[in-house]
């Protein structure tokens, strides 16, 4: 089973994590160390003062595939190119940050056959395509880093969001019953978006757009 996240966030502020300035990048070190950091383990006594003759010293900390490490939130911070072998980490440090910068989020589980029965089911109801949700798909992220194998990004402007709302208001009531509470649901938060763009601008941000990952 795969999972489709929307996030409410200006396409600019994403790109600006990789080149972040000194106040943004010591917020996103603070929330990753908050998230992924645990203590390095330890090995006392003789084993831990063999360490040379490991090729990793005993007390080394373990750098998981899929988790996010110190080095990798350097890597985002900076813009540099991530390993094949680390963008997995990446891709969950990168989301566990527009979780926290975001003005709001929404997700559901979701397999590739439903998602484009869902957006057939849209069109069925009169709704444009290019307001599907596969849409938001085509045109990634404009960021220094490619999608990890499994993984698909997009956004529309907040512009968009808007028009994607108005086609879907009429047509909720007639969508078939496996799709109509999913898009109810979704269409309640998109009715979110003029609080969200009224907080922004108190908060001198700018206005969000609609950022959306697949995982497959």
């Amino acid at each position: 089973m795969g999972s489709v996240r929307l996030y409410a966030i200006a396409i600019d502020e994403v790109r600006d994590i990789f080149r972040a300035s000194e106040e943004t990048a010591a917020r996103l070190r603070s929330i990753a160390a908050d998230r992924f950091a645990g203590p390095a383990p330890s090995m006392p006594g003789l084993l831990g003062k063999l360490g040379p003759v490991f090729r990793r010293a005993p007390d080394a900390p373990v750098v998981r595939p899929d988790v996010p490490s110190g080095s990798d939130v350097d890597t985002l911070l900076s813009g540099r190119y991530v390993a094949p072998h680390r963008l997995g980490a990446c891709w969950t440090l990168l989301e566990t940050w527009l979780d926290v910068l975001a003005w709001g989020s929404v997700g559901r589980d979701v397999t590739e056959t439903q998602l484009n029965d869902f957006d057939f089911d849209l069109v069925r109801a009169g709704v444009p395509a290019r307001y599907g949700l596969r849409s938001l798909l085509k045109t990634g992220l404009g960021i220094a880093m490619m999608p990890c194998p499994g993984l698909a990004t997009g956004w529309a402007s907040l512009d968009h969001a808007r028009a994607m709302a108005d086609a879907w208001r009429p047509a909720v009531p007639v969508l078939e019953p496996a799709h109509s509470d999913a898009a109810r649901g979704l269409l309640a938060w998109l009715d979110n978006y003029p609080g969200w763009v009224a907080a922004a601008a108190q908060h001198g941000r700018p206005a969000p757009d609609l950022v959306a990952v697949l995982r497959a």
